[in-house]
């Protein structure tokens, strides 16, 4: 049975630098952190929100290079969109799975299933967009390297985007990818307090602290791109994302 926190520490790194293609995030959230007179801990998780991620890897797209073809002008339409950020989702979709007013949920390349393929207007120049990590599950890793590397102790990274939720109103913060602890822990075979075994349960725990941590990093003005999680007591591990996600077989829903 995993063991699990009776305490966590959340703290908002609310001093770093509006973020650049090229920017080692590494560095700068290290230099936030002794900024605040902190430094890292064994166990720590860092929570990232994906658009600073994106930001850093060059994945700001400005929409006058926008090309749009006659299925975005279409899909464009039909949503009371922009077509330019129509063509977008397009590009970065896998599926259309349903459109409707300002609205297309779509399978992202990755496999997630979201609005508008994570395309997001807000927190960005004017006239441009942010698109999602190519990668997210490598950059959690990449940056998750990088830290120890330079910091010495042994800690976790998670991506973080807002996303809404089947049959729910309102986003809440998502995992895009994680390292060093579990993506999902698999509770079946444990007994509750009466000695029932657990049959079916497993625990979106790299969600759980996503969405705790979205708490703190807000939506929009905020300033809150980063959050460093403390008090965790789960087993170190390589993990993916793609541990979370129904194949097509076992998606209730489609």
């Amino acid at each position: 049975m995993p063991e699990f926190a009776k305490h966590l520490e959340l703290i908002g790194m609310d001093n770093l630098p509006e973020i650049k293609e090229g920017d080692d995030l590494t560095v700068l959230f290290l230099n936030a952190l002794e900024e605040k007179d902190m430094g890292l801990e064994d166990g720590d998780a860092i929570v990232f929100t994906s658009k600073i991620v994106s930001k850093s890897e060059g994945r700001v797209v400005d929409l006058l290079e926008v090309e749009v073809g006659e299925v975005a002008e279409q899909m464009a339409k039909d949503t009371d969109k922009d077509p330019r950020i129509a063509q977008l989702v397009l590009n970065e979709a896998k599926e259309v799975v349903k459109k409707m007013q300002n609205h297309i949920i779509v399978e992202t390349k990755h496999g997630f299933v979201c609005a508008n393929a994570g395309v997001d207007e807000s927190n960005v120049e004017q006239g441009k967009a942010v698109l999602l990590p190519k990668d997210p599950q490598r950059s959690a890793y990449l940056l998750k390297q990088g830290l120890e590397r330079r910091s010495g102790v042994e800690i976790s990274v998670l991506l973080a985007d807002s996303f809404g939720r089947a049959f729910r109103d309102g986003v809440t913060g998502t995992c895009m990818g994680v390292s060093g602890i579990p993506a999902i822990l698999d509770r079946r075979g444990e007994e509750d307090r009466f000695g029932k075994v657990a049959k079916v349960t497993k625990e979106a725990i790299a969600d759980e602290i996503c969405a705790a941590a979205n708490l703190i990093m807000g939506e929009f003005k905020e300033g809150i791109p980063v959050v460093l999680v403390r008090g965790l007591k789960l087993k170190r591990c390589e993990s993916d994302i793609k541990e979370v996600l129904f194949s097509r077989e076992e998606d209730l829903f489609r």
